[in-house]
């Protein structure tokens, strides 16, 4: 079985990218060390050689520059492809070698980027074929090769100290450069599947509470029946019965609640039909419609609805619905544990519209607020945050955004809900 290069999670147009930057990098740095080799040091390099030195180079360029192009296409690379790549360099280098001194060239090293980017990027096999073809070409250059002729030996042996210092400095240089940049690349896509796997879970877990939620809807469906039918009993009794008389309103507040969820079990029937939701709406008259209807839940809680004179259109009314009927029942609860009131705005951009629920009551505390709409928490009213996780998660499907916001302490009071959406 292969196994899989270090790097194969990459996109190869990302790889092939870096390939062709490293090449014109060796191919700047070769014609550095031709012409200083030629102009400054006293190395018998001939008319000949140096003709066949810049052929080679000239060709290399010439493949480099159509590597470039060929990345114009939106064909991806293959494996097979970047082994070309890597295997044009190598030829290169050994025909390089061959006209400079073989194997005894102290920039015969050179080798070891090119199989370092190979063992980091290709499969095991052919990592290895090029490998072995490597080690064939500086075998090769031990005994073919156009020497090169310098009299003086303890100067001959200063120039090759001096260009195996110069083949470490640049043959680190590249591989650092080559492996740091693919593996910030890979580090941030690494990120990226494991945000989305995060978010698959996540949503996952969604699913999972709206299935149970459903189930709770269809239990509670004749409980809610039978609690109706009494309470219709009762208030009809209270009307001849002087003992019942003093409980008439408590029993219309009764019916009143009950018509409540009576409402929210036939909303979220309709609402799991995606028939029922077709077509965009006016946001401007849909919410002041939404507003009135959830006034009927909390009776006794102060609220303000400011609305713009434009108007937008939206089509995700049934999705908007759930996650603005949890922000007004949380700003709900926690104005009135202070007595306070709620204020929604509805603010129209060009694209966007922003729907803004503030209470004036407790607030949030600032270790809590950041884990609000990502993960359960426990709250003063005996909530676990579900609520808010089905928000921010339904908002995250429809492309829209939940930000909440709390003073600190002494800065004021209360808590910023801001939901911001996209018009149709």
């Amino acid at each position: 079985m292969d196994l899989p290069p270090i790097f194969s999670t990459l996109p190869q147009h990302q790889i092939l990218s870096r390939l062709i930057w490293m090449r014109w990098i060796a191919i700047v740095a070769q014609l550095l060390v031709i012409a200083a080799v030629h102009l400054t040091l006293d190395v018998g390099l001939s008319a000949g050689a140096l003709k066949s030195l810049f052929g080679v180079i000239a060709l290399l360029g010439i493949f480099n520059l159509l590597s470039w192009w060929r990345m114009r296409h939106a064909r991806p690379a293959g494996d097979s492809e970047l082994f070309m790549q890597l295997l044009i360099d190598v030829s290169s280098l050994s025909l390089l070698l061959y006209f400079s001194g073989g194997a005894t060239n102290p920039f015969v090293s050179f080798y070891l980027p090119a199989l370092a980017v190979a063992a980091a990027i290709l499969p095991w096999r052919l990592a290895f074929v090029l490998a072995l073809y490597a080690f064939a070409s500086y075998s090769l250059l031990t005994y073919v090769y156009q020497p090169l002729h310098i009299h003086d030996s303890s100067r001959g042996m200063a120039y090759h100290l001096a260009g195996m210092w110069v083949n470490f400095a640049v043959s680190a240089a590249l591989i650092t450069w080559f492996v740091t940049r693919i593996s910030a690349n890979l580090r941030q896509r690494e990120a990226q599947l494991a945000q989305a796997r995060e978010r698959q879970l996540q949503g996952e877990r969604m699913v999972a509470l709206g299935a149970q939620a459903a189930g709770a809807a269809h239990e509670m469906g004749t409980p809610l029946a039978t609690i109706a039918l009494i309470a219709g009993e009762l208030r009809n009794e209270s009307r001849q019965s002087p003992a019942l008389l003093a409980y008439g309103a408590d029993l219309a507040l009764i019916e009143q609640q009950i018509a409540v969820c009576k409402h929210a079990l036939e909303r979220m029937r309709v609402d799991a039909d995606p028939r029922a939701a077709s077509g965009p709406h006016g946001l401007k008259e849909w919410l002041g419609k939404f507003i009135d209807a959830w006034r009927l839940r909390h009776p006794a809680v102060k609220l303000s609805l400011s609305l713009p004179e434009q108007d937008g259109m939206s089509n995700d009314i049934q999705v908007l619905g759930q996650i603005l009927l949890t922000l007004l029942d949380n700003a709900a609860r926690a104005a009135a544990a202070s007595d306070g009131r709620v204020q929604v705005t509805l603010t129209m951009a060009a694209a966007g519209a922003l729907i803004r629920v503030q209470d004036d009551g407790a607030g949030i505390d600032a270790d809590l607020l950041p884990r609000l709409g990502y993960q359960p928490v426990a709250s003063s009213a005996d909530g676990k945050g579900i609520g808010l996780l089905l928000a921010f998660e339904s908002a995250r499907q429809i492309g829209a955004g939940i930000r909440l916001s709390s003073p600190p302490a002494g800065a004021g009071r209360g808590t910023v809900a801001d939901f911001t959406l996209a018009l149709a």
